[in-house]
């Protein structure tokens, strides 16, 4: 007889239990990164007289249902695409500082400059053309200044991003460290702390999206974090992630409490470390490039040329300012138009042999990267167009990435998500087999009330 109070006492206990987990899935069937969870029963008995008994149903575990290898493919997905989306956001502000709705981009601003010299070989006493030509190529200067300016401020902003970067990085690793403890102490008494499980899982998605990194679970459930090769966060301990910046030589490092230095490739930090060590002055390189070469080779034939004034040779840019940010034109140039060196020949104020020449210098490969010349206009436009064709490049890496990712979490749904009208027919089963269980011991209680009777 007291078998069948164990048996029906155990059959409450699971159904009970059952019925408390299911209410949980349906009430966080609209929580982030909840994962639902089951009850695992398995039916307990004992051998007695040579054969089995039944002893009712044990409850073994709450299990949480994740797909712990997708979690970690998502991880890698997301360390990717934070990379290709911080890129992406730098080099779309770059696009803007290179072209403008205007139209007056550099290229166009070369192409006028050498269409003024070549009006001017035409006629090199024109006043209008001779101040046509200063104007432009003022603004030519100007424009490579503003540009030069601007390309500095967003190395600037990406430099302070970074640091928001390592802080947020940072923080993350001291969450995961708290979580870990949660998830050690739960393990160890056999009580699985699945709230703080789940909260780790969606930390380290957070973490995916700023920094690479690589992860494995321990034997007491902790889970170890290594980034660049070394610990951020094992069973015990976070250490934390200090900046080291050189703007001068633009290096940014990432050195730990230890000592080490840690150098991340992916996440939204790998993007700005990249950014700011390598594409933004390789894009600035480019642009002094320009500026370089106009005030050299426009120098070198403007210095052997006579003005209508008098017969001083002289540079029509400052031969002192050979960068985006220093080139200017000759100042004596600016205060008199009339020492623009249009002739070959001294005292020939009808003579425009070296406007002509200068003209002409736009159809010479005189520019280039690796050994390979380009025309000047057309090594401009490729300057100032590389971040809007790195953008486009970016976006259709990121499109493929992104469908990537969705599938995963896909997958990772049909595992983890809650379906509601799933867990409310678990819940009509298990409240059945609570009635179920109630029966049998209202009969056995009957039946214990009807041996007192008999006795």
């Amino acid at each position: 007889m007291k078998s069948i109070f164990e048996i029906a006492k155990s059959g409450l206990r699971s159904s009970q239990r059952s019925l408390s987990v299911t209410s949980n899935n349906i009430i966080n069937a609209d929580t982030p990164g909840y994962s639902r969870q089951r009850v695992e029963n398995v039916p307990n008995g004992m051998q007695k007289d040579g054969h089995h008994v039944g002893l009712g149903v044990n409850v073994q575990e709450v299990t949480r249902l994740r797909d712990s290898i997708n979690d970690t493919l998502l991880n890698k997905k997301q360390q990717d695409m934070g990379y290709l989306q911080k890129k992406g956001d730098i080099y779309e502000k770059l696009e803007s500082i290179m072209v403008s709705d205007s139209g007056k981009d550099l290229d166009s601003q070369v192409s006028v400059i050498f269409n003024n010299f070549s009006e001017m070989a035409s006629d090199p006493q024109d006043v209008s053309v001779r101040n046509n030509l200063v104007s432009e190529a003022q603004q030519f200067s100007a424009k490579m200044r503003g540009t030069a300016n601007n390309i500095d401020e967003t190395s600037d902003q990406v430099r302070t991003l970074a640091g928001k970067t390592v802080d947020s990085i940072n923080s993350l690793l001291s969450d995961i460290n708290e979580l870990n403890t949660s998830i050690q102490q739960g393990q160890s008494k056999g009580q699985p702390d699945h709230t703080s499980l789940d909260m780790r899982v969606a930390k380290m998605n957070e973490l995916s999206e700023l920094v690479d990194f690589e992860s494995r679970l321990t034997k007491t459930g902790a889970v170890q974090i290594q980034i660049g090769g070394h610990n951020v966060v094992d069973e015990n301990q976070s250490y934390q992630i200090k900046s080291e910046v050189d703007d001068v030589n633009k290096k940014y490092r990432l050195r730990m409490e230890s000592g080490h230095v840690i150098e991340p490739k992916g996440g939204r930090i790998g993007g700005e470390i990249e950014m700011y060590e390598k594409n933004i002055p390789a894009l600035k390189d480019k642009l002094d490039k320009i500026a370089k070469t106009v005030v050299e080779k426009f120098n070198a034939l403007h210095s052997n040329g006579y003005g209508l004034d008098d017969n001083v040779q002289r540079n029509f840019f400052d031969g002192s300012g050979t960068t985006a940010q220093t080139i200017k034109v000759n100042q004596s140039i600016v205060d008199n138009t009339n020492n623009i060196a249009a002739s070959s020949a001294a005292g020939e104020a009808g003579n425009g042999e070296i406007a002509a020449e200068i003209a002409a210098m736009r159809n010479e490969e005189i520019i280039g990267d690796n050994a390979t010349n380009q025309r000047l206009n057309d090594y401009t436009v490729g300057v100032i167009s590389e971040p809007g064709v790195k953008v486009n490049s970016i976006d259709s890496t990121i499109a493929a990435r992104d469908s990537e990712i969705q599938m995963l979490k896909q997958q990772q749904e049909e595992t983890a998500g809650v379906n509601v009208d799933e867990e409310l027919s678990k819940m009509i089963k298990f409240q059945n087999a609570y009635q179920g269980a109630a029966k049998v011991m209202s009969s056995a209680q009957r039946m214990y009330d009807t041996l007192i009777g008999i006795v």
